[in-house]
């Protein structure tokens, strides 16, 4: 019962990663469209250096929630 309670809790925290992921690799895209699109240079660096930090996390979030690892258990 214990094993299977911790399975399931598993599994949930491998989606909530890996939903995390897809959002901020769709909100790091479309920040970085806006820093393309605005002609203040501050203004496309800080949107810029966003949009790349979103993009990197949702790398890293994407992997944390992939079941590849999952045979190791």
């Amino acid at each position: 019962m214990n094993d299977e309670k911790h399975n399931i809790m598993f599994g949930l925290r491998k989606i909530t990663h890996f939903s995390e992921g897809v959002t901020s690799l769709i909100a790091g895209t479309y920040v970085l469209s806006l820093a393309l699109t605005k002609r203040n240079l501050a203004l496309r660096l800080a949107l810029g250096i966003t949009g790349g930090y979103l993009i990197l996390r949702s790398g890293i979030r994407l992997h944390s929630g992939s079941f590849d690892d999952e045979a190791t258990l």
